[in-house]
């Protein structure tokens, strides 16, 4: 009876853990203390010490956590690394209690990560919701309780167990099956309806793999056949599309520019500058005339028209309107209502769409070419990371900077080379993280757990879990993907549960 009161606290752990992930770092501690007190109460250390015998990988990861601790010793920011050390206990308690703990039946195996897609579904109509009550135009603002970019990795994964399910014809009802296929097109729709890259990233890159994993693949049913042409297709498309799109922005037709008229409809003087910036195929500083902007504009907004003059222009531009009286008159009450949000490109309110999510970093692009300004731009501010993060590592190569102690440095290089990036921000590389935290040798660690469980020979190693490890290593070129709770339970907590709990023989 004891026995069965453990197991069930363990397994309710998981579920809420699961849950938890895409909506409450609050939820996920909670989670794991009861998941490590209940194994603890269990006190049944000589079952726990037999099952972690046969699952020597689980001590081989969690033996990792403990490198964080030698790094304490390179830092000088105590309480910050002290602070981070305590983040990182998922990293050692997660496949220990897994490992040693006894199987779960394959109905809470299925449950668990059900709970957990129809929490990112959940949360995901809640996010739009707010978005929509509040008006928000920015992804960052209409968050539940999570960063935009971890849940959207979430979201990426959701897809790929939504889609697992929905294929699988045996032990899984019609009604779960349709509802999985049904949960993977709306995810897929929020984030291209959302613009947030990292998750279109780990989504194309999942969705290579799965092309690649079945072209080469002996074993094509006529269903696979379909699917790996209807993907083949779909990238296809998105490659043309994104072809057209990039042509229609740059390309620009200049035989007009010797003709240019010299004053408005009003008789007012044009300024023509002719090296502006190209954005949606026109030049931004063509037919602008400040003087009937400032009048026409203040008798449609009370904002004021300084202020928004640069966006102003650049929305005009982007309808193809003379930036004069007569382009002002011509916007609607809603491209008014745009403007005044700050909104700089009529393609930016696209609902879904590539241009929505290539147009801000093409004119990034080009406002860093001609300017040098990455502030607008998340890709550029990466790039520029990436480039001070390797200049620290390359002073501190065999021992870091010590836990708790990458932000700062890395603040003090950007503050050394002039950057206009604010002091102390994260690497936005999970790898690159690591090396500014303990050196080489730390990375190189930290590469051994990854790969670990690939050499396992007890491991059988499926589909779903290398399309996992991909959509999370690929996030981790992007972003410090373990550096934040969500994201580091999210990597631990299903890495544990696909090499310690589930059995795929009939998951």
């Amino acid at each position: 009876m004891r026995s069965k009161v453990h197991q069930s606290i363990y397994a309710f752990s998981l579920l809420v853990l699961a849950v938890g992930i895409p909506t409450s770092n609050a939820v996920m501690n909670l989670a794991g203390a009861c998941l490590f007190a209940n194994w603890v109460l269990e006190w049944n250390w000589k079952e726990k010490w037999n099952l972690l015998k046969n699952n020597r990988l689980a001590i081989v990861l969690a033996a990792f956590f403990f490198l964080f601790v030698f790094t304490l010793f390179q830092t000088d920011h105590w309480q910050l690394a002290f602070q981070s050390l305590a983040s990182k206990t998922p990293f050692f308690y997660l496949p220990i209690i897994m490992a040693s703990s006894k199987p779960l039946n394959i109905k809470w195996q299925r449950f668990i990560i059900l709970g957990f897609v129809i929490s990112v579904v959940v949360s995901s109509f809640l996010s739009l919701f707010i978005m929509y009550l509040k008006d928000i135009q920015d992804i960052r603002e209409g968050g539940l309780f999570i960063s935009h970019i971890r849940f959207s990795i979430c979201c990426a994964l959701s897809v790929i167990f939504a889609l697992y399910f929905s294929l699988q014809k045996n032990g899984y009802s019609p009604a779960i099956r349709v509802g999985c296929f049904a949960a993977a097109i709306w995810l897929v729709i929020y984030l291209f309806v959302i613009q947030v890259f990292t998750g279109i990233f780990v989504l194309f890159i999942v969705t290579l793999a799965v092309v690649f994993y079945f072209l080469f693949s002996h074993k094509k049913s006529k269903t696979i056949r379909l699917l790996l042409a209807a993907s083949c297709i779909f990238l296809i498309g998105l490659l043309s599309d994104l072809a057209v799109i990039t042509y229609q922005y740059y390309h620009y037709d200049a035989t007009g520019e010797a003709n240019l008229p010299l004053v408005t409809s009003q008789g007012n003087e044009y300024e023509h500058d002719r090296e502006s910036m190209i954005e949606n195929g026109e030049k931004i500083g063509l037919y602008v005339c400040r003087r009937e902007l400032a009048e026409e504009w203040q008798k449609r907004s009370d904002s004021s028209y300084y202020r928004m003059e640069k966006t102003l222009i650049r929305y005009l531009n982007s309808k193809g309107l003379c930036k004069d009286a007569d382009g002002v008159k011509a916007l609607t009450d809603k491209d008014i209502t745009h403007i005044e949000q700050g909104i700089a490109n009529v393609d930016y309110t696209q609902i879904i769409g590539l241009k929505r999510v290539l147009y801000p970093t093409f004119f990034s692009l080009s406002l860093y070419k001609q300017e040098g300004i990455t502030t607008h731009s998340s890709f550029l501010q990466r790039v520029e990371l990436w480039q001070a993060s390797c200049r620290v590592f390359s002073r501190n190569y065999l021992v870091g900077c010590g836990l708790g102690g990458t932000k700062s440095e890395l603040g003090r290089e950007l503050q050394r080379t002039d950057s206009d990036l604010p002091g102390e921000m994260g690497c936005h590389n999970q790898f690159l993280t690591y090396g500014l935290t303990g050196g080489v040798f730390f990375v190189l660690a930290f590469i051994i757990v990854l790969i670990a469980p690939f050499f396992d020979k007890k491991r059988t190693i499926t589909l779903l879990y290398v399309l996992f490890f991909i959509a999370l290593i690929g996030s981790m070129f992007t972003e410090d993907t373990l550096e934040t709770v969500a994201g580091l339970n999210l990597f631990l907590f299903f890495n544990s549960y696909f090499l310690f709990v589930v059995n795929h023989d009939s998951f």
